[in-house]
């Protein structure tokens, strides 16, 4: 800039003064000339070679297609668009005046009307002029001044404005009053005050024809490919396959490259070309044996080729070269791991983060060793600190997220699973450990939640539905549970626990068909699949197939998976089936695996009870009760016992705990009914059949029981009916038929009696001669008619 000029801006700051004297006639006018020339100004955007924006300034329709705007906005543009009042357009810079820094662009179909130019020498200084422009990126906006200056000793002239100007109104227009163009906004200079530099408008329109053209830009060299940082960051995705094509590049580019062959051994390793991999990395170590990276991955290739001793003297090598480097000492810590040694594994990962603590994987395999030595609580702060550190792992991810739902922090575990980079199916995986353990801790709701998040993300993966299965099984909604475990076979109907699992469910809701089915299913695809044989034992058990059910429980111990719960059900098939001395066998062996089973000892004792032991048998009762003293089972069967040691009182006592535990237990209301009537406590006894024949319609003890206690309150025809419903299940059972006569007798009426007691005589002659003479003696009349 000249000297004259300088001085004028010294000069021109004081007249910025004047603005401030206006009133709100500038306010007016600013508005007015704002609506006048806003559809001659546009916003000039600078695209870089992909097409995004990195820049952009202000022009001005000069004429037909035509925009005035500063080069400095165009000039390091790969292409170039407008936006103005009619829309966006493409254009194109055709001329330029580079001296003074106006160029020209063309915009095919622009249709936008053309500012008017006043010349130069019709300015006055202290005139109001108003710039027009794109300032910040904002829109089109409008700011007022005056001249400050006409510098008349440039050629054109240029004006110094009073009007505020900011980045990004370069190139807009500087209108007067009447919305002339006065020039173009091009710089802003001062910092204290607005002092603007605008180019006049004089000859402006004679540069779109007369203006040079532009120079075009020689084509720059393409930079030099950065190979190593490319190779590491797909290292670091473990993108091998894309790995071993850039590598391939690297090294066709650069064949002496030494780099270029170590990760092309690396990626081969890694697509498991273990052959192909070790000889690439022997020509690498060929041009540079000092490469310690190499060194450590030929010893990795070297191992897994089977040649452990070659692999540690590769590892050496590598340590050698480079002292401090880490990489050697957690590739032997993951070997040590790998074969179990895992305190020597833990002593080599601490002296490979000693020498370098900020490396992920380390901490990865820390983690690993921890988790194989069952500290979980260290294993969860190294995985923790290796996610922290970058690691992109989706199994550490799931690993992490199942330790901190298994230490009881769900919540955790669910944000870890949330931020994770993971797929949908891993995600999902993440939601089923969570769910899984939280089912654990018996918090069913959030394990529920937990199973259809999981549903949610993957809901084809059939592990997914038969977790959720599981938990309704839990909750009790064994319907529901059904359901899910119908979808998960419809995606995998082949897999024999799922097949368990539904069978199991079926086994809840008594479908003992559809459980049996199931279980044969899930055996014929496993034969060696113990749940299904379990299963299928307890169903056989509940169907009484006793015989079935020891099968079952045999081909489980024959796959040598016999658990005491497993030896307890087979002693209970082999007592059931008359094999006493057997069943006390197998018992014994579930008891010296666990003293302390309360169905072992509940076992134990009624296999004793069979054989005739009731005193023995009373031992192991009260060794399930220490073991679980709130057993209504234990109760109930000590009362049958002391009842049948004839203990009565003791027996009614200990029933009468059996019920008030579990009143919907009838067993224990049928030996309590037994022990009442068996102490003449007739009343009593009636109350509790009467209970235990609501509970279990189809017991014929109870019922027997019942009709005994009717008949000794007189009670004959409730007594008889007791005895027909016994009798329509087994119409030959001989107390039944005794019960019948006998109620029959009571009434006087011996024609009835006469059926059901030539009946007893046919089943039971003995019986039937014992109660027509005890009946005789006993002085019931009705009894001699009775045929002898």
């Amino acid at each position: 800039m000249n000297k004259l000029l300088c001085k004028a801006l010294v000069a021109g700051a004081l007249l910025v003064h004047a603005a401030s004297s206006y009133s709100d006639e500038p306010a007016e006018d600013a508005k007015r000339v704002f609506t006048k020339v806003q559809t001659s100004v546009v916003t000039v955007h600078s695209l870089d070679e992909k097409g995004d924006s990195d820049g952009h300034g202000s022009g001005v329709v000069i004429g037909a297609g035509l925009i005035a705007t500063n080069c400095h906005v165009v000039r390091a543009a790969s292409s170039l668009r407008v936006t103005g009042t009619s829309g966006e357009f493409n254009a194109k810079w055709i001329r330029q005046d580079a001296q003074r820094d106006l160029c020209v662009l063309y915009v095919e179909g622009l249709a936008m009307p053309a500012a008017k130019l006043r010349p130069s020498a019709s300015l006055l200084i202290g005139e109001p002029v108003y710039a027009v422009g794109n300032p910040l990126g904002f829109g089109v906006a409008v700011s007022a001044g005056l001249i400050s200056v006409i510098d008349t000793k440039s050629k054109p002239p240029v004006v110094i404005t009073s009007a505020p100007l900011s980045p990004g109104s370069s190139g807009g227009g500087l209108f007067d009053r009447d919305g002339q163009l006065v020039g173009v906004t091009t710089a802003v200079l001062g910092t204290g005050q607005n002092i603007n530099l605008v180019l006049s408008s004089d000859g402006l329109d004679r540069i779109a024809t007369e203006g040079d053209k532009p120079r075009s830009q020689p084509p720059q060299p393409a930079p030099e490919r950065q190979w190593e940082r490319d190779a590491t960051a797909l290292q670091n995705s473990s993108d091998w396959t894309r790995l071993e094509a850039l590598a391939k590049d690297w090294q066709s580019a650069k064949p002496t490259a030494a780099d270029a062959l170590t990760y092309l051994g690396l990626a081969q390793h890694r697509l498991n070309q273990k052959d192909e991999a070790a000889t690439t990395l022997q020509r690498a170590l060929a041009l540079d044996d000092h490469q310690a990276f190499a060194w450590l991955i030929y010893g990795r290739v070297l191992k897994d080729l089977g040649r452990p001793l070659e692999a540690n003297r590769a590892l050496d090598r590598a340590e050698a070269l480079q002292p401090n480097y880490s990489g050697p000492a957690a590739e032997r810590a993951e070997w040590l791991r790998q074969e179990g040694r895992l305190d020597e594994a833990r002593t080599q990962i601490k002296e490979s983060l000693r020498r370098q603590p900020g490396q992920s994987d380390a901490w990865r395999i820390l983690g690993l060793i921890e988790d194989n030595r069952g500290d979980k609580t260290e294993a969860l702060r190294a995985f923790q600190i290796s996610l922290r550190l970058g690691e992109a792992n989706a199994e550490l991810s799931q690993r992490v997220t199942q330790l901190l739902a298994d230490s009881g922090k769900a919540d955790e575990a669910s944000r870890v699973n949330a931020q994770a980079n993971q797929g949908k199916q891993e995600s999902a995986r993440s939601h089923v450990s969570i769910g899984l353990a939280e089912l654990q801790r018996d918090r069913l709701g959030p394990a529920e939640d937990a199973m259809r998040k999981a549903i949610a993300l993957a809901p084809e993966w059939p592990e997914a539905w038969d977790a959720l299965g599981i938990v309704l099984s839990r909750s009790n909604r064994t319907t529901d549970a059904v359901k899910a475990y119908d979808r998960a076979l419809e995606l995998a109907a082949d897999n024999p626990q799922m097949l368990t699992n539904r069978a199991s469910a079926h086994l809840g809701l008594k479908r003992f068909d559809a459980a049996l089915s199931d279980t044969k299913r899930a055996i014929a695809i496993d034969p060696k699949f113990a749940s299904a044989w379990r299963l299928y034992g307890m169903v056989q058990m509940e169907t009484r197939n006793f015989h079935e059910a020891t099968t079952a429980f045999d081909k489980i111990d024959q796959l040598g998976q016999l658990t005491p719960d497993d030896l307890v059900s087979l002693g209970e098939s082999q007592t059931e089936t008359g094999n006493v001395e057997l069943a006390l066998k197998t018992l014994a062996r579930a008891e010296s695996m666990n003293p302390n089973l309360a169905r072992m000892c509940l076992s134990t004792a009624k296999a004793l009870g069979r054989k005739g032991d009731v005193e023995k048998a009373l031992t192991y009762i009260e060794r399930a009760l220490k073991i679980e003293p709130t057993s209504h089972v234990a109760w109930s069967s000590k009362g049958y016992g002391l009842m049948k040691l004839g203990r009565l009182p003791e027996a009614v006592q200990a029933l009468e705990t059996a019920v008030s535990l579990d009143p919907n237990h009838s067993n224990s209301w049928i030996n309590l009914g037994e022990a009442q009537l068996r102490s003449l406590n007739l009343g009593r006894a009636i109350q509790a059949l009467e209970k235990a024949v609501v509970l279990a319609p189809q017991a014929i003890d109870a019922r027997l029981f019942l009709g005994q206690a009717y008949f000794g309150t007189r009670q004959t025809a409730k007594s008889r009916e007791q005895a027909e419903r016994v009798l329509e299940k087994q119409p030959s059972f001989a107390p039944g038929l005794r019960l019948l006569v006998m109620s029959y007798l009571m009434e006087g009426n011996p024609s009835a009696a006469r059926a059901p007691y030539l009946r007893l005589k046919e089943v039971a002659p003995a019986i039937a001669h014992n109660l027509r003479d005890q009946a005789i003696s006993k002085g019931v009349v009705a009894a001699g008619q009775l045929p002898d």
